[in-house]
């Protein structure tokens, strides 16, 4: 078997149900009366061409800024994200995957948004270095005030995550909304 295709097994199955288990999950459909080449190049004008795992040697702040997003857009699908701006502290964009679909001379846009895998392996790391710095400090002091230290740090860190998810969805939709918009607008003037 592929190892490509277990990762990909993996990561869809077991991780989106994860995610959608502790609510950092959130799905969209949209129709809209559009082309495709037209949804795909309006998205590909806001989205600075990067490989899918968004690791490159050009830093966010780094991209022009007439880009909103970095990642891949084809015909059929996306794999975007939000870039950083300079002193950008809401440094916890999430993933923003999509498939595009014609129906009846409408396209149907699936968007899923989901946390990267990186996240999660932070979440866990902070939880277990404030965990034994915990217990550290409670052997010292035999204050059990720090035992609650590590369940507060990652409950930070999950609100953090969600209002991040939140966010940019709404700026999504945001962006998808001025797309329509400008699309239609071209389509009247013709």
């Amino acid at each position: 078997m592929n190892s490509d295709f277990v990762l990909n097994f993996f990561y869809h199955f077991a991780m989106i149900s994860f995610y959608k288990n502790i609510g950092l999950y959130e799905s969209l459909v949209l129709s809209m009366e559009m082309d495709p080449s037209d949804f795909t190049k309006s998205l590909r004008k806001i989205t600075y061409k990067t490989n899918p795992t968004f690791l490159s040697l050009v830093p966010d702040n780094g991209i022009p800024t007439r880009f909103e997003y970095r990642g891949m857009v084809n015909q059929h699908n996306f794999r975007i994200k939000r870039r950083l701006h300079f002193f950008d502290f809401h440094v916890l964009h999430v993933l923003i995957k999509g498939k595009i679909a014609e129906e009846n001379n409408k396209i149907l846009v699936t968007v899923v948004f989901i946390p990267f895998f990186h996240h999660l392996f932070a979440l866990l790391f902070v939880f277990l270095t404030s965990t034994l710095i915990g217990l550290d400090l409670m052997k010292e002091n035999s204050n059990f005030i720090f035992a609650v230290l590590p369940f507060i740090v990652i409950m930070i860190l999950y609100f953090k995550l969600k209002r991040s998810l939140k966010k940019d969805r709404y700026d999504f939709e945001r962006e998808l909304h001025f797309i329509l918009r400008k699309n239609n607008r071209f389509k009247s003037i013709e």
